[in-house]
């Protein structure tokens, strides 16, 4: 529907968007044996032990932490799911034997979840900490060993839907633990928090203007204030910035591979060699070799490693500690694009809208878009803004869950469009219209999908239509 677009329930907000979206498509490129495998390998590259993660068919990827969880002096492997399974976390032991299983978030949640483990309390066993990837609230949750739940608190604004990293580690100005956090896609900001949830004063935006999200690890020096290690997450480059806390300044700037990719890196940090200082672990986003790269806090190269066969393409999620470097596959099997971490795709032939995270399909239904007259422009466009219930007052109508895709933002994504009655109530246009072409251009969907999508998509969101 082509209109003037007025907000009514909020005010949209209008992000200037320059994308230089690759035209070709990067393939799937994981072998048909693939499967959700953690691996554990020593700082030279030597595989320890390996873990199956989820199911052998999972194919949603596997985030990882590594941390001393039941104060034996061993590192337990701790997981979560990635996008497209619920928010479970797994506990491993380092024989491989499953200790523990639970959900951080209500199992119907399939955007993903991060993982991050630390002895918040002080009384040798590590916690962990969770955080919820795209489409859920930026929600911290922090778990005993035994899977019942410490606390809970929001670490940015609760309608924010981009993602969360997560990590924790002796942050403070006194060598207080703080939890860490950076969001996802469509901004990167960095604050940190008290072990209960309350705001340590740590704000951050180490990429000025970048919307692919901002990754986080703590960098722990015996008898020095630790570093904060932050990098961009997707579609983005791959520098590393190093800050202190203390002096309040970055002390390094590096990229962890070649300056020309722009897949994105994931990273980690911790005391590998035993010395009292810890060593930053970089892994390479989605569309390169999973190659990962160790490094000194000044930047220096110290190892380096192919953590999954040469042609696999999913990513690679990372952690470290005093046992070694724990890996995890970032996507293992992929429906859609590696090169977009997520994007909407609308099929007018078929007169279906697709939406895709991490490579995977995570959900498809049918929509209504342009008749021949007044036709859905073909291309790749991004989300432009978000308005929960928009007005056409060309035609007298109200659009909900509305999301404008094309640059001038005139036309959108939106539920059946309504009138108002006489009695207070609504009457929805083109109920019986869906899978057909009879809008004014806009892209129409029932009112749970148009909902659900929009709580799932930010600002700056791919959108391709094609015919």
């Amino acid at each position: 529907m082509r209109t003037s677009v007025e907000a009514l329930a909020s005010i949209a907000i209008v992000v200037s968007l320059f994308f230089a979206l690759r035209a070709d498509r990067v393939e799937a490129a994981v072998t048909g044996r693939m499967e959700p495998e953690v691996h554990l390998f020593s700082p030279n590259g030597n595989r320890q032990q390996s873990i199956t993660a989820y199911r052998k068919t999972f194919r949603g990827g596997v985030t990882v932490a590594l941390s001393d969880i039941d104060g034996d002096g061993a590192d337990e492997i701790i997981t979560g799911a990635g996008p497209g399974g619920g928010p479970e976390v797994r506990i491993y032991a380092r024989d491989g034997r499953l200790v523990r299983r639970f959900f951080a978030y209500d199992r119907g949640f399939r955007g993903g979840i991060r993982v991050a483990a630390y002895d918040l309390t002080g009384d040798g066993r590590a916690e962990i900490v969770t955080a919820p990837g795209s489409g859920g609230g930026p929600e911290v949750r922090v778990f005993n060993a035994d899977g019942s739940r410490q606390t809970a608190f929001f670490v940015y604004d609760k309608r924010f839907r981009g993602g969360v990293s997560v990590a924790a580690g002796p942050l403070g100005s006194n060598g207080e633990t703080r939890i860490v956090t950076g969001s996802g896609y469509g901004t990167s900001h960095v604050r940190s928090f008290t072990p209960d949830g309350q705001y340590a004063g740590l704000s951050l935006r180490p990429f000025p203007g970048s919307t692919a999200g901002v990754v986080v690890a703590v960098a722990a020096v015996t008898g020095q204030r630790s570093r904060l290690v932050m990098a961009q997450e997707r579609s983005a480059s791959t520098r590393v910035r190093v800050f202190d806390p203390n002096r309040q300044q970055y002390e390094q700037t590096f990229y962890a591979f070649a300056a020309s990719f722009t897949g994105g890196v994931q990273i980690a940090a911790g005391d590998l060699d035993g010395d009292g200082i810890a060593e930053i672990v970089a892994a390479q986003g989605p569309g390169s070799k999973p190659h990962v790269r160790i490094f000194s806090l000044n930047g220096r190269q110290k190892h380096s490693f192919l953590a999954y066969e040469q042609q696999f393409r999913g990513g690679v999620f990372v952690a470290a500690g005093s046992s070694g470097v724990l890996v995890g596959p970032g996507a293992v099997g992929t429906d859609g694009r590696l090169d977009l971490y997520r994007y909407i795709a609308i099929d007018l032939s078929e007169q279906k809208l697709r939406y895709y995270q991490n490579g995977l399909l995570l959900g498809t239904h049918q929509v209504s878009t342009g008749k021949w007259t007044t036709p859905t422009p073909i291309g790749t466009f991004a989300v432009k803004n978000k308005i929960t219930v928009a007005y056409a007052k060309p035609y007298d109508l109200y659009m909900e869950w509305w999301m404008a895709f094309t640059p001038d933002g005139s036309y959108g994504m939106h539920a059946l469009p309504f009138w108002k009655t006489n009695g207070g109530g609504k009457r929805y246009e083109g109920v019986g219209h869906l899978g057909t072409a009879v809008s004014h251009g806009c892209i129409r969907q029932t009112l749970a999908e148009a909902k659900k999508l929009y709580h799932w998509a930010t600002v700056a969101t791919p959108v391709i239509v094609e015919r």
